[in-house]
């Protein structure tokens, strides 16, 4: 198709920066990463911030920030550059601001650098530099000009990878587990079965996520081990493993039975405990399901759209059960998904890649595609393309569980449509 010929290929996808919109209708809907990375610490008791941008960024952020002073005395502050700092840099300004900021009763500053501090080529780790044989709190950075950050989630993962700075090594309790991606305080989202059966046998879990506080934060390299349950925190868990030593299992990507099996099995060897039969009922029926999906969707094609949190992992899993992916919306290109990358061109399939913002420009491109099956959000208008849709409710779930219900979710729509083998016309199985 000559409309596609601007992506890229997966195999040639090195960064976010490298994701193409679908269509040129770009919609102005896709979030700046600043405003993520500005709630998460918000949401962090005790951590502070400063955000440093022109007067739009600032005033935009008071839109959904708008008290410079936390619930725990924690100060949000903006610097607003102006036309000197633009063509000068900031660095005295800057360095004013800090220091009043821990005058002013700042336990831990994060510093949330917009687009012309990185344009201009501002050197900010190089004024923390100079500046800590005079700073009295730590402090970080976060570099989120949009430019390099097209999308939202930037503004999450790289804000809970820099939180990583702010720790400091701490004697191991062999029996602590960090979860990293669920909040202490959220009850939106079921809790997986996993964690409580964890604490059944004698674990104790610290729950790290925007909700927890800047002492748990500082806390969590006295873990033996990190669990991820969401993409935005696996780069913190890498740096974490980094810097202190402290291994981690990313939950959050395993879909297969056999490998929730292998995961399962590491945690109960490394704390020196049995599962017995706690999960043999969930992982009969996902593996029912599993063995049911290889047979029904061998051969079909499919696409990505919209609000899929957790896009190569789970396209690497449809592809392991026989599917072939034809086209895939990224909203973010994690450091880890160059390895679900390779994976997926190790199976002989190279997919395109893109950004999709507009869903009314971008559908009559899929419907000429003709996938056998979307997953992720399509406008109601669309009855072309069957569609497994919002996908985004199974985040933070994992295991058995997980796998099961979305097993269950994309069988339910093959009964619905009679897809149970491939074979449609020219524009997908919808109209058989």
């Amino acid at each position: 198709m000559n409309e596609l010929q601007h992506l890229k290929r997966l195999s040639a996808l090195r960064s976010g920066t490298g994701i193409k919109f679908l269509t040129p209708a770009v919609a102005p809907g896709s979030h700046c990463p600043m405003r993520i990375a500005s709630v998460n610490v918000e949401n962090i008791s005790g951590l502070s911030s400063l955000l440093v941008g022109m007067p739009e960024c600032t005033t935009y952020s008071r839109l959904f920030n708008p008290k410079p002073e936390g619930r725990n005395g924690e100060l949000h502050w903006l610097y607003v550059l102006d036309a000197n700092e633009v063509v000068f840099g900031c660095r005295a300004g800057l360095t004013a601001a800090l220091k009043k900021m821990a005058r002013a009763g700042a336990k831990a500053i994060v510093l949330i650098i917009t687009c012309v501090p990185e344009l201009i080529g501002e050197d900010i780790e190089g004024i923390l530099e100079e500046m800590r044989p005079e700073l009295t709190i730590p402090v970080t950075f976060v570099m989120l000009g949009q430019f390099k950050n097209t999308s939202y989630p930037s503004g999450s993962w790289k804000t809970m990878e820099a939180i990583g700075t702010l720790m400091k090594v701490q004697e191991t309790d062999c029996r602590r587990i960090n979860v990293l991606g669920r909040s202490p305080i959220e009850k939106h989202i079921p809790l997986s079965p996993l964690l409580p059966a964890l604490e059944g046998h004698g674990l104790r879990l610290r729950c790290l996520a925007p909700g927890a506080s800047l002492e748990d934060f500082q806390s969590a390299p006295d873990a033996a081990l990190n669990i991820v349950v969401s993409p935005f925190m696996e780069p913190l868990a890498a740096k974490m493993e980094r810097q202190f030593g402290i291994p981690y299992i990313a939950l959050h990507t395993h879909y297969a039975v056999e490998a929730i099996d292998r995961v399962y099995t590491d945690l109960a060897q490394r704390f020196n405990f049995s599962w017995g039969d706690e999960f043999a009922e969930s992982r009969r029926q996902a593996l029912t399901l599993q063995r049911e999906a290889q047979n029904r969707l061998q051969g079909l094609r499919f696409v990505f759209s919209l609000r899929i949190d957790i896009a190569l992992p789970l396209a690497v899993y449809l592809t392991a059960l026989g599917m072939e992916p034809l086209l895939l919306h990224l909203e973010e290109f994690y450091p880890e998904d160059k390895a679900y990358a390779e994976k997926l061109t190790a199976m002989g399939h190279n997919p395109w890649i893109c950004r999709m913002t507009n869903e009314a420009a971008d559908l009559p491109l899929l419907e000429k595609l003709a996938p056998d099956i979307c997953f992720g959000y399509l406008p109601e208008l669309s009855g072309a393309i069957p569609c497994v849709p919002e996908m985004l409710d199974f985040y933070g779930q994992t295991g058995y569980d997980r796998t099961g219900s979305l097993l269950s979710r994309i069988l339910g729509v093959l009964d619905k449509l009679n897809m149970s083998v491939k074979g449609g016309p020219a524009y997908g199985t919808a109209s058989l």
